[in-house]
């Protein structure tokens, strides 16, 4: 036999017994169990509500356009003291959608959001960079086709346009619910034994 290939077989031989000897790599969780309070901004805890997992999913138009309802994965319902849990869920990030109480037997399978990025005429075109609605609440506004800004959301002037900042929505007169922030939906990067710190700002 060819010295050099004796080498080579003899190495890889080598190599292929230290790489057994060493111990496993830990597999990543397949799931986990994340859990919270879910309040309203009152400080009054979301009794009976639904709890729903959703994923933000984008397209070519803009960052976060559709929210898949993950229909697979377990809802959770809140105890009398606005406390729940989501158990076998996958780790990734994730949007909540709720129902007040208990949810309808047909759930929306996916919808469009891109018009939480949408803007409005402004109701105060001298300001910009400031948050309207904050001293005096607004009462529930349609935004959009399909979605109700509930009680108490705000807007962020950008002088001549505004935009939704803070908000409950309610796609649909039945649901699901829908929280707010900054403009943005809330998302939640959940991983095991994550604590969810979730609000309701409309109650």
């Amino acid at each position: 036999m060819n010295p050099r290939w004796l080498r080579m077989s003899v190495l890889l031989a080598f190599a292929v017994s230290a790489h057994a000897g060493q111990p496993a790599k830990a597999q990543p969780k397949a799931s986990a169990t994340a859990g919270g309070v879910f309040m309203g901004r009152s400080g009054k805890p979301m009794a009976k509500a639904t709890l729903i997992l959703g994923e933000a999913v984008s397209d070519q138009e803009v960052t976060v356009a559709r929210i898949k309802v993950l229909g697979k994965l377990p809802s959770a319902v809140a105890d009398d003291q606005g406390r729940f849990q989501f158990k076998g869920i996958p780790p990734g990030t994730y949007a909540i959608l709720y129902y007040p109480g208990a949810a309808p037997t047909l759930l929306p399978v996916e919808f469009s959001i891109k018009s939480f990025l949408a803007v409005a005429k402004s109701i105060a075109p001298l300001l910009r960079g400031f948050e309207l609605g904050k001293s005096e609440p607004f009462a529930e506004r349609v935004w959009g086709r399909e979605f109700t800004l509930l009680k108490g959301h705000t807007f962020y002037s950008e002088g001549e346009y505004m935009k939704i900042w803070n908000a409950t929505i309610r796609r649909n007169p039945t649901g699901p619910y829908m929280e707010i922030r900054r403009g943005a939906l809330w998302q939640e990067r959940l991983n095991d034994k994550s604590e969810i710190k979730f609000e309701a700002w409309s109650y």
